[in-house]
């Protein structure tokens, strides 16, 4: 006998995306789809699916912690936890099936790989991308942080990892944000640096030089970007600036906010920082 499965996904204002993955969660018996403040028509969008999700609102509490009030929505231990951009394939959905008691005990979580797309095409140099997003809620510890997707194994259990696809972007038209989004593409830098300096790293001379060199040579030769030409070229770009602007701000975070506000200092409190800034502006 297979375990149950619910689903949740976490959204904000994703109306004309969202539809696509409440259609391929139609083998889920138990769907939760948390909102944190849509102005568009999310809401009606998944009350009128016949998929019959249940809709929540809960302000935004970082990725980490939305994530973590969705899975505790949903009424069975084991959850599958998708964005609105993202399906669950039919390859996963047969995959998940096949799941028994005996074959999950012991375990806490499952990767899987996500087979991402821009444009509706096919990202190379992203797979296999693999993500953990097949969760039993009692027995992962979540990181505090906003930082996405870090979850650990409670004691006594382990990770595992399935074989078929999720689904990404598959086929959402063309956004020019697909390579400029700037604003999410800081915050995402400040809240992964943040997440970096919390276990104690820096950004020294070396990191700074080397990790966005060694980016883009990892990605555009290794893993096959050259092979879709300008397209791949501009996906390994993105992915470079991506790590340039994370390595900067931990260096800024580190020195420049520490030599700004020597220990013992109050003046201006966390205001001064440059993630506070970022975020604020």
């Amino acid at each position: 006998m297979a375990i149950p499965i619910s689903a949740c996904i976490i959204c904000r204002n994703e109306a004309p995306r969202i539809g696509r993955c409440l259609d391929s969660l139609a083998w889920c018996d138990d769907v939760v789809v948390v909102d944190s403040g849509s102005t568009d028509t999310t809401a009606q969008v998944v009350e009128s699916h016949p998929g019959k999700a249940r809709f929540i609102f809960h302000p935004w509490a970082g990725y980490n912690l939305q994530r973590k009030f969705a899975a505790e929505q949903c009424r069975h231990s084991w959850v599958l936890a998708l964005d609105a951009d993202e399906e669950c394939s039919p390859e996963l959905a047969v995959e998940l099936s096949l799941l028994t008691p005996e074959a999950v005990a012991g375990m806490a979580q499952y990767s899987m790989p996500r087979r991402n797309y821009i444009a509706g095409r096919y990202v190379r140099c992203w797979s296999p991308d693999y993500q953990d997003r097949l969760i039993h809620k009692q027995r992962v510890e979540w990181d505090p942080t906003s930082a996405p997707e870090i979850r650990r194994p409670a004691a006594g259990f382990k990770s595992g990892r399935l074989k078929t696809p999720l689904l990404h972007n598959r086929l959402s038209p063309y956004d020019l944000t697909d390579f400029n989004d700037g604003p999410r593409m800081a915050e995402h830098a400040y809240i992964l640096a943040q997440a970096m300096a919390g276990k104690g790293r820096k950004a020294d001379f070396g990191q700074l030089l080397l990790r966005p060199l060694m980016t883009f040579v990892k990605y555009y030769i290794f893993r096959g970007g050259f092979l879709q030409g300008r397209f791949g070229l501009a996906v390994c770009y993105k992915t470079t600036i991506g790590v340039m602007l994370k390595y900067t701000v931990l260096y800024a975070e580190d020195e420049l906010n520490t030599a700004a506000h020597p220990a013992g200092s109050t003046a201006g409190g966390d205001a001064a920082s440059p993630r506070s800034r970022a975020l604020q502006e």
